[in-house]
């Protein structure tokens, strides 16, 4: 399946030596930080207080991490690393406080397959490990209920890109995790959806559409 696919390329990619083009997709990565965060200060004249960073082997999390460090923001935002439960290789290893290699406990089948990754790329790891401000993991339901509720908003975003928002989600519902995040009123939060309807079966089944 699709999942599996992607489980066992990204656990591929992982293998010492293998730094020149991870590294190469995490400056892409970065663009996309500085797309975004550029059109809020010019537009609006803010800047993100926090980044809910979807992490599979964390290139994508390091990208956004690396533009917000150069940007020299004041304050410096608060990145909170995003990983399925199922798939919690940066946690765990912050955990254990290892270097970054131990492969995870999780099955890595979660319902958000782009972030179903055994280990951390060796490239991102030190950005993570450094930078985090708090390491969330979700279960199934909340990139779901993400899903609907951005579909309802005329958003598709598929399960592994909506991570980010799902873990607001779960902060919005939960009152002691938004005061460990310091999500306050105040706050300005950056979401990236980084994915479309990539599995449309899947995606037509969390929002109720018939197919025929």
């Amino acid at each position: 399946k699709k999942s599996s696919g992607k489980q066992w390329y990204q656990r591929r990619v992982r293998g010492d030596g293998y730094e020149e083009i991870p590294t190469y997709i995490t400056t892409a990565y970065s663009t996309l930080f500085n797309e975004a965060i550029q059109e809020m200060r010019e537009k609006y004249d803010i800047s993100p207080t926090h980044m809910f960073l979807q992490t599979g082997v964390g290139s994508f999390a390091a990208g956004g991490i690396a533009y917000a460090l150069s940007a020299n923001m004041e304050p410096v935002p608060r990145f909170i690393c995003v990983e399925p439960c199922d798939a919690a290789c940066i946690l765990e290893n912050i955990e254990e406080n290892t270097d970054g290699t131990k492969l995870c406990r999780g099955a890595t089948e979660s319902v958000m397959a782009g972030l179903n990754c055994g280990t951390p790329a060796k490239t991102a790891w030190p950005l993570l490990r450094d930078c985090c401000s708090a390491f969330l993991t979700l279960g199934d339901g909340w990139p779901i209920a993400a899903v609907r509720e951005l579909h309802e908003q005329k958003i598709v975003a598929g399960e592994s890109g909506c991570a980010g928002y799902a873990a607001l989600i779960a902060a919005r519902q939960n009152e002691n995790l938004r005061q460990d995040l310091q999500l306050s009123d105040q706050a300005v939060i950056l979401l990236i959806n980084t994915e479309g309807a990539t599995d449309a079966v899947l995606y037509n089944q969390i929002i109720g559409k018939q197919t025929t």
